[in-house]
């Protein structure tokens, strides 16, 4: 069976011309796409034939016409498919009237399957990337794919040759101009350019809708009205072979591809009438500026090509590259920087895991010593770090701090309390884990008691500036000693009096509480470079040398984690290399790092992928000159310029992944007006279900998500939801028995919150929150509540039923277990339903565009704490096949949905379509699941925004008002420096 046939019988036969922006109706596919296509004509009347082997659906838009779009199915031809540019295409056979078609929707026919005879039909075709590309191009890369897939294109070659003979040959073939989407040019200026460069000629062509993004089109139209202006008629007439295509634009800032070989140029590009079609976008409406001019050599550079950018999702496949470019670094002129943005275990078990193996488990340098294999990768951190000293090479490392006290005043009980939890709660709280606290008093009573026991240390803490506190004080004092290593503290100098506004210190809760704490800020970039020998490798994003980022696709850890990172390769190193070295001589001026900067080499070209280091630091306030980072003095604000470029770029999807994703006002007013204008088709956020670590910053969350769903309206472009591992047994570490039990009392049918469910024997409950299953019916039990008369070695609980377990989707809104009734003594078991925390700081548009990092989509990461983020885009845009964005949408959406890697390709390859995957129910695997379908979190009550950190301070002895708790998150949680968001350009 052939993959593809001709869509007509006896191709020859037929008379074809192109036709332009033939609308797609709603109920299909592609509906709102204009797509260029062939219109067959016959006299008499021929066969219309099915294209492929697939499915087939009919709509009968307001003009009469039927449009028959068919799917082909992927499987049978599935090398054909894997080798088709922009995936396996769908076809539409357009009929001026619906006579003749009796199949039902959904139907599945043979390729080559009549439909019926006709005299006219218009044949289009919409490849997987959505790119609108001219039919005969089309016909010609399908050929192409069938022969190297291995099939016959016989039965598809005749139809192809017919079309490029009738549309695509002379002076006049299409010259088609597309934007980064694929989508056709119609606005904007080009230059055609004639002649050699030394003796060119240069006409300025100016595009215009009724082209349809056709050059040809242009330079006709414009010579008929001005031919002074416009002197050629058709672009390959006069025995032109080839003309230059030259965007206007700053020099360098234009990346073009052409469609049909994918060679990707800068500035300008050769095309031919076999090489005609060209997609290109001006990358100074995607990488912003760098907002830090020195002048001094000291600067980044804009964005530089030819890199390598190897995306990583998920901690292990990271870890394991880098420390096999840590092995390779052990020689006398290797060398390893490290800047860690939160907490460094030099001494966890990081590699040769395998099954038996404690991913938690640490290791003195004795044990990884004995345990060293003959690939001679290290197991832990120390002992890579040792390997390279022992070989002659250096190693340096920068460590966050997160305290700095004032001297000479003694920071009291309360403050330190506060600083433990509220002050450092958005890190504290999320490698603590906040599911051990609840709102009623014996909870509150609880984190007090955790908070109170660092009084003991209070002046010592004062003495040592609360080092004895510090996250890294083991990465510092583990690492400092081994051959050619330093490890140091690195203090990041923000005070509160930098915010924007400024904060009223003499109010609550400065002078009440903070007396000594004014550092709020961190060094938060997540950094290093491996040097070996001449080459330099560079990573960057979100992860931190931390156990908890071993958890894999699978998600079984006990702690379920998803994060990204990225290696880099090519002259981009040398921004992160700059980075930290800027940051190593400002805090250490002694010793100088481990190895030099790199030097930009425009002959380094590894890859094919452009890039830009974008970074984030504060602006101090006037008078604070002393806290002036020599490298941003008046901060950065770069990482965030970028982002919002790219988000105002977008034209097909937006897809983010956000640890806290409160945005600031910029951010938020850009997102919800491309939902409200339609400008975009599509945009999904993958979040944390519950924000435990950004204090009192829910209600923000909730406005910004209420904001963007009114946008929405209805029109499906947005979806909002946190992935959900599988349901499995609850951790049964303390005893086997452990969630074994039974209902104490009957439970009545009915849903709802305020349910009370009363469970025995009391030693074998969990700790709140749990879920439970009851006879099948799930139910989620929050909070322990009093209540009299219950049987002995029994406790009741608050609990949600029916919808308000929201354990599903269902159609427009979550759905939950449908509640029944249960008798006492029915069987309960508890289950897991773990949430998949999402650390990511990562944004993918139009497949075309990746931004990996440590800024998150807040203030802080914006504007204030010191950030870093690494953006690239292929250079042959979408036509890459080593695409980052690409790949990695479809690494991460496959995870999110929970498909195996055999079917990424044929259902992910098209980000519309694969977009409504993620409506799909858990119960048919989805690991995506819609915000809404969440329990409630108590600790941080989501409907006040104020829960029981708020009730912690009151018991501490300070009556907190709305202002306070406001106060609190605008200039501890989530600050704002002094820098000026990016305006509209």
């Amino acid at each position: 069976m052939a993959a593809f046939v001709s869509p007509v019988a006896e191709p020859a036969s037929w008379a074809y011309a192109t036709v332009d922006g033939v609308s797609i109706p709603d109920g299909l596919r592609y509906s709102g796409y204009r797509v260029r296509g062939v219109r067959a004509t016959r006299t008499p009347d021929g066969d219309v034939q099915l294209p492929a082997t697939g499915v087939v659906r009919k709509v009968v838009d307001a003009d009469g016409r039927a449009f028959v779009e068919l799917q082909p199915t992927p499987f049978p031809i599935r090398r054909v498919a894997l080798g088709l540019p922009g995936g396996l295409p769908t076809f539409y056979l357009v009929f001026d009237d619906q006579t003749g078609l009796t199949f039902g929707d959904g139907e599945a026919d043979l390729g080559g399957a009549a439909l019926r005879t006709a005299s006219a039909v218009t044949i289009l075709a919409v490849r997987q990337d959505r790119m609108l590309v001219d039919p005969a191009v089309f016909a010609a890369h399908l050929t192409a794919a069938i022969s190297q897939g291995g099939g016959d294109a016989s039965q598809w070659q005749p139809f192809a040759d017919a079309i490029t003979s009738a549309t695509a040959t002379g002076d006049a073939v299409p010259v088609l101009l597309y934007d980064h989407a694929g989508q056709p040019r119609t606005a904007g200026n080009v230059f055609v350019v004639l002649g050699p460069s030394d003796a060119e000629s240069v006409h300025l062509a100016t595009l215009a809708p009724q082209d349809a993004g056709d050059l040809q089109r242009t330079v006709a139209r414009m010579n008929g009205t001005d031919p002074a202006t416009m002197p050629i008629a058709t672009l390959f007439g006069d025995g032109r072979t080839s003309f230059r295509l030259r965007p206007l634009a700053d020099a360098g800032d234009i990346q073009l591809v052409r469609i049909e070989d994918a060679a990707a140029q800068a500035s300008e590009i050769t095309l031919t009438p076999q090489l005609r079609s060209v997609a290109f976008t001006n990358l100074a409406g995607w990488f912003a500026p760098q907002f830090v001019t020195l002048g001094t050599g000291e600067d980044l550079t804009r964005f530089t090509r030819g890199n390598r950018f190897t995306p990583f999702h998920n901690g292990a496949p990271f870890i394991d590259d880098l420390f096999e470019r840590l092995r390779d670094a052990q020689r006398p002129d290797g060398g390893f920087h490290l800047a860690t943005g939160y907490q460094l275990f030099p001494q966890t078990k990081f590699t040769q895991r395998k099954v038996g193996d404690d991913r938690l488990e640490t290791m003195t340098l004795a044990e990884a010593t004995a345990l060293l294999g003959s690939d001679n990768i290290a197991l832990t951190l120390e002992q890579a770090v040792k390997l390279i000293g022992d070989a002659g090479g250096k190693t340096r490392f920068l460590n966050a701090q997160f305290y700095q006290f004032e001297d000479p005043r003694e920071p009291t009980v309360d403050e330190l309390a506060l600083a433990s939890l509220v002050v450092m709660g958005i890190l504290w709280l999320d490698g603590l884990g906040v599911q051990f606290a609840r709102t009623d008093f014996t909870g509150v009573i609880f984190l007090l008691l955790i908070a109170i026991s660092a009084s003991i240390y209070t002046q010592c803490i004062l003495d040592s500036n609360g080092l004895p506190l510090e996250r890294n004080g083991l990465a510092v004092d583990v690492l400092k000693v081994l051959p050619g290593a330093l490890s140091i503290f690195d203090p990041y100098p923000v005070r509160v009096e930098d915010n924007m506004p400024p904060p009223a210190l003499g109010e609550f809760p400065f002078d009440d509480i903070f007396k000594v704490t004014r550092h709020f800020g961190l060094f938060h970039q997540k950094l290093s470079i491996v040097k070996v020998g001449a080459d330099h490798f560079g990573y960057c994003g979100g992860m931190d040398l931390n156990p908890n980022r071993l958890d894999d696709v699978d998600h079984m850890a006990r702690e379920p984690y998803h994060d990204v990172h990225a290696r880099i390769e090519g002259d981009a190193v040398h921004d992160l290399a700059l980075t930290f070295d800027q940051r190593w001589r400002r805090i250490e001026a002694d010793e100088p790092p481990a190895f030099d900067v790199p030097p930009r080499d425009g002959a380094l070209t590894p890859g094919a992928d452009i890039v830009q280091v974008a970074r984030t630091y504060f602006a101090p306030a006037p008078g604070g000159e002393d806290r002036q980072l020599f490298f941003a003095p008046n901060g950065d604000r770069t990482a965030g310029d970028t982002m919002l470029s790219a988000l105002r770029e977008a034209r097909e999807y937006i897809y983010l992944e956000d640890q806290y994703c409160v945005p600031p006002r910029i951010y938020r007013e850009t997102l919800v007006a491309k939902v409200r204008d339609r400008e975009i088709r599509q945009l999904i956020l993958s979040i944390v279900g519950i924000s435990g670590d950004i204090l009192f910053g829910d209600r923000v969350r909730e406005a910004f998500f209420d904001d963007l769903r009114t946008a929405d309206a209805g029109a499906g472009i947005v979806r909002i939801g946190y992935p959900r591992r599988r349901f499995t047994s609850t951790d049964n570490a303390v005893r086997a028995s452990s969630g074994k039990m039974l209902l104490a009392e009957a439970l009545p049918a009915g849903g709802g919150t305020q349910a009370c469910i009363v469970l025995t024997p009391d030693v074998r409950i969990p700790a709140v929150p749990f879920w439970v299953s009851v006879d099948g019916e799930l139910i989620y039990a929050y909070d322990e509540t009093s209540t009299t008369n219950l049987p002995l070695g029994a406790k009741a609980f608050l609990c949600e039923r029916g919808d308000a377990t929201a354990i599903a989707a269902g159609g427009s809104s979550p759905s939950g277990a449908f509640p029944r009734a249960h008798q006492a003594g029915a069987a309960v078991t508890a289950i897991d339903l773990t949430g998949i925390y999402v650390h990511a700081k990562m944004m993918i548009v139009d497949d075309v565009f990746l931004g990996i990092g440590s800024a998150n989509l807040d203030n802080r990461g914006f504007f204030y704490d010191g950030e870093c983020h690494c953006f690239t885009i292929p250079q042959s845009l979408r036509l890459s096949p080593t695409n980052p964005a690409f790949q990695m949408r479809r690494k991460i959406w496959a995870e999110m949905v929970d498909l195996p890697p055999d079917m990424i390709a044929p259902l992910l390859t098209d980000p519309l379509a694969a977009g409504r995957l993620f409506d799909r129910s858990p119960f048919a695997g989805n690991r995506y699941t819609p915000i809404d379908a969440r329990p409630p979190h108590l600790m941080l009550s989501y409907t006040t925004g104020d829960g029981a950190i708020a009730d912690l301070i009151q018991l501490l002895g300070f009556t907190v008002q709305a202002n306070h708790i406001s106060a609190l998150y605008t200039t501890v949680v989530d600050p704002h420096s002094r820098l000026e968001p990016n305006p509209e350009p």
